[in-house]
């Protein structure tokens, strides 16, 4: 019986572990292949507070936080580096968004992260 409780007792915890880091980002938009003005967004939310694009080569894109009111840019990052992150820590709604400057035959990844 203690056997059983302790392996339940175990899996809660991992299976917590396991949601909460789940939960903590988003990969809300990737590509292979990008065209100038390519760019995707991720869903609106009040946690967000850190936005990321990470790219296997550089290229110019931008990375920013739109908010859910005047829908204007904060935060915003331009740059042609492989990691480009921002930062907004605002609780009002907003969203992450990426961009390609520029077009590039290479993969990037954007995540948003609360």
């Amino acid at each position: 019986m203690k056997r059983s409780l302790l392996a339940v007792t175990v899996l809660a915890f991992a299976l917590a572990l396991c949601t909460s880091a789940w939960a903590g980002s988003v990969t809300y938009y990737s590509s292979p292949y990008w065209s100038a003005g390519q760019g995707g967004s991720s869903s609106f939310s009040s946690s967000w507070w850190q936005n990321i694009m990470a790219k296997n080569a550089s290229f110019d894109s931008t990375i920013t936080f739109i908010d859910n009111t005047s829908y204007g840019w904060h935060s915003t990052v331009r740059g042609y580096g492989t990691y480009l992150t921002t930062h907004w820590f605002s609780s009002q709604v907003k969203k992450g968004h990426c961009r390609a400057n520029a077009a590039a035959s290479t993969p990037a990844t954007c995540t948003a992260v609360n």
